[in-house]
């Protein structure tokens, strides 16, 4: 074993009695942190999430969004320890380890998303991956949604680079069309990142998500990920309408509202995926 730890982590695995540790083993994905799955004398696993040059505050809101979520009642890994530049939790299981329970997964989120607020955002800005996540608080949707999860990544180095000032004009062009595009909609509790690797089945079987980037926003926004990537069957949204009905037109809308995971994948890698023309091909048919 030649990974180093915290020794606050250290210290918290000897104070809560799970011993010292005998082995840490990589954990693969992720493209921010070094995440380790850390084996102690007590047969305990834990996750650690490491990153020595990580923004300050980062973890820690992990963390907030983490508990947030519990609270909202979705099964989230326990946070042991938390600083600086790592985080220390529950070890879930590795993700694929089992196949989800797709239905039971789609009315989980879906009670989750009945936890609502009468402001979009959040009282305090947290993280999406390496940038900041805008989390400004109003009570007007459109405005949220365009300004804070799509025309504010326009400014971003790798945006600037890959986009064109035509690109930039029909960005905003389909902006200002939100309200005529989106219905209006109730700010409900978000994961904030919901790809299907960031969801997880414990090992009770249960439903749980990790890696939160909380916010209150739309429920058809986060959704918009589940679909888009395409590992997440049609049975989970035919579960999730079951408990949370969405208005007649919402699966079209999703294509729509994946815009704010283009911009950010703009933003963090610039156009090695051909992100460009994605987002090219959406502006043509919504703007």
């Amino acid at each position: 074993m030649n990974h180093v730890l915290p020794a606050a982590v250290t210290d918290c695995l000897l104070t809560n009695g799970f011993g010292s540790v005998i082995d840490v083993q990589v954990v693969t994905g992720g493209h921010i942190n070094q995440t380790c799955r850390v084996t102690t004398t007590s047969k305990a696993s834990l996750i650690l999430k490491q990153n020595a040059a990580a923004p300050e505050r980062l973890f820690a809101c992990e963390a907030a969004g983490l508990q947030l979520l519990s609270q909202a009642g979705m099964r989230t890994p326990k946070v042991w320890a938390v600083g600086a530049e790592f985080l220390l939790l529950e070890d879930l299981g590795s993700h694929g380890h089992l196949e989800p329970d797709w239905e039971q997964f789609g009315r989980a989120i879906a009670y989750q998303h009945q936890h609502t607020h009468d402001q979009f955002g959040l009282a305090y800005d947290n993280f999406l991956g390496p940038l900041p996540q805008i989390n400004t608080q109003t009570t007007n949707g459109w405005e949220f949604f365009g300004q804070q999860r799509v025309l504010r990544y326009l400014p971003e180095p790798l945006c600037e680079q890959s986009l064109t000032p035509e690109d930039r004009s029909r960005v905003e062009r389909l902006v200002k069309r939100l309200p005529d595009l989106i219905p209006q909609q109730p700010a409900c509790l978000l994961h904030g990142d919901l790809w299907h690797t960031n969801m997880l089945v414990d090992r009770q079987g249960r439903p749980s998500l990790i890696d939160p980037a909380v916010n209150y926003g739309w429920a058809e926004a986060e959704l918009s990920m589940t679909r888009q990537y395409g590992r997440v069957p049609r049975r989970f949204f035919d579960a999730y309408i079951e408990v949370h009905p969405l208005t007649e037109g919402w699966w079209e809308r999703l294509e729509l509202l994946y815009i704010r995971q283009i911009m950010a994948v703009l933003a963090f890698f610039g156009n090695q995926f051909n992100t460009v023309q994605e987002l090219r091909d959406l502006c043509a048919k919504f703007a």
